[in-house]
């Protein structure tokens, strides 16, 4: 019998482990391996507004896919009587940027209602420097409230969760035959994966009801309002390299400057909450099979699904990441274990 084991818990291991697990009804244990639960994951603390970001190399078809994927996600969840209780939300998105970007984005078709705004609209945010900026409508996800239902889908349909730390994904082989690896920055250590650095992110949560928008600077010194059911989030930085999670005073500052600029309103929203990200930076996400030595059954390629590195987008690419997961697992299974038994189930 094929062991497959889902190793990070944070959002884009828990939409890998579902989707696998609902593909492949005939592998009766999928195993997911953690050291940390919601609320305790990277993407607890994110706004988690869908809109590609800090992804350095990665092919745009790439990019496109898989956002596209999750997008189409979203916009299903939304409609279904759960969509707000799972923390699916859609809201209006203004997003601007110091630089003359002559092309639309290549995601533009993916959302709803995309224009180019004109200059003379970027003057409310009062930073001459604006020079591009686009409105549209999308969605935010909010990992704090879709990471517990998806775990608790996973427990239902016979999923195995295990409570411990990974130093290495070699020690797994002699445990498991097919593992996805899902660890965000950690694969760091993990794989070991230098290329993997964070990219820190602080952030403040407010309560400011009245503000209804999205707004994202996208310059280096930039920042961003994102509303969320609950409250409002203030950002922010991707400081590369910093693995620091204490809330920096100068952060602190220069988040509420800026967002005070965009809102001058906000000055009287009761902050009651600071938080400090570690994003997987990479030069490139990282979505591929690799084989490692031999696995539990002896004469079986030991199978490393790698899915990682999704820097500041992991709200945004998760489940098209989770399907492209899934694909090489089917790719797996085929190479090595019984291919006409592991016919998946078409896609959700």
């Amino acid at each position: 019998m094929v062991r497959i084991a889902v190793v990070g818990a944070g959002i884009i291991g828990l939409s890998s482990a579902i989707s696998i697990q609902r593909s492949f009804p005939d592998v009766k244990t999928i195993t997911l391996i953690t050291e940390k639960l919601s609320p305790h994951t990277t993407g607890d603390g994110a706004a988690g507004v869908w809109s590609p970001y800090l992804l350095g190399d990665t092919p745009e078809k790439d990019v496109y896919r898989w956002a596209k994927a999750t997008h189409d996600f979203l916009h299903n969840q939304w409609r279904t009587e759960d969509g707000g209780v799972i923390g699916i939300s859609m809201l209006p998105v203004i997003r601007v940027v110091s630089e003359e970007e002559t092309s639309d984005p290549m995601w533009k078709d993916i959302v709803f209602g995309f224009r180019k705004m004109k200059l003379d609209e970027l003057a409310v945010f009062k930073k001459p420097s604006l020079k591009t900026g686009y409105s549209f409508v999308s969605f935010t996800c909010e990992a704090a409230k879709l990471l517990p239902y998806f775990l608790d889908i996973f427990k239902r349909s016979g999923g195995n969760v295990v409570i411990r730390r990974v130093d290495n994904i070699t020690e797994l082989q002699h445990e498991f035959d097919i593992v996805v690896n899902c660890t965000g920055v950690q694969a760091n250590r993990i794989v070991p994966d230098p290329l993997v650095q964070p990219k820190r992110g602080q952030v403040m949560r407010v309560l400011a009801p009245t503000v209804k928008w999205a707004i994202l600077e996208d310059d280096d010194d930039g920042n961003y309002i994102i509303p969320n059911q609950d409250a409002v989030v203030l950002g922010g930085t991707h400081q590369e390299g910093d693995w620091n999670t204490e809330v920096y005073s100068e952060d602190t500052v220069h988040i509420t400057k800026g967002c005070f600029r965009i809102i001058p309103s906000l000055k009287n929203a009761q902050v009651f909450k600071e938080w400090v990200g570690l994003r997987p930076g990479r030069p490139a996400v990282r979505l591929e099979m690799e084989k490692i030595g031999i696995s539990s059954q002896g004469k079986i390629p030991f199978t490393v699904i790698h899915n990682y590195g999704h820097g500041g987008s992991g709200l945004t690419l998760f489940w098209g990441c989770a399907l492209r997961t899934t694909d090489l697992v089917k790719n797996a299974l085929e190479l090595h274990y019984q291919p006409s038994k592991y016919v998946p189930r078409s896609k959700l």
